[in-house]
Formats: C-alpha cells, structure tokens, sequence
C-alpha cells in the first residue's frame, strides 16, 4: 500500500466476502490482495481515493469489450 503513493497509476478493486471485503491493488509492477475486515477496508479505500487511485467497477475481457 505504502508503495501506491509513488505510482502513476494505482487501480484497485474491492468485492464484499462473507468475511468482510477482498482489496486487490495493482500499483505499477506490484499487487496487493488481502481479506479485510469491514472497518479496514474502509481506511485503505480512503486512502486509496485520497491519492487518486482509480476504481475498477467491473472487468470485461478485450475480445467482448471490442466486439
């Protein structure tokens, strides 16, 4: 996470489990996937949006995408 902050780009994705939530994190050449608790996930998004990391909503694969 702390290496987001130097990254041009930060994308990230966060789906709810019956634990709490999945944070995936991709910024630059590294990756970040973890179960966190409701409230912990709740930080990392804020600090997520606090560097400008872009949310993925929903993933669609090229050959579907360009059809």
């Amino acid at each position: 996470m702390e290496h987001a902050r130097y990254c041009r780009i930060v994308v990230y994705k966060i789906d709810p489990t019956p634990k709490g939530y999945r944070l995936r994190v991709r910024a630059g050449s590294f990756g970040f996937d973890k179960e966190l608790s409701s409230e912990e996930a709740t930080e990392k998004e804020e600090y997520l949006k606090k560097i400008g990391a872009v949310k993925i909503v929903e993933s669609v694969p090229d050959h579907l995408f360009f059809a």
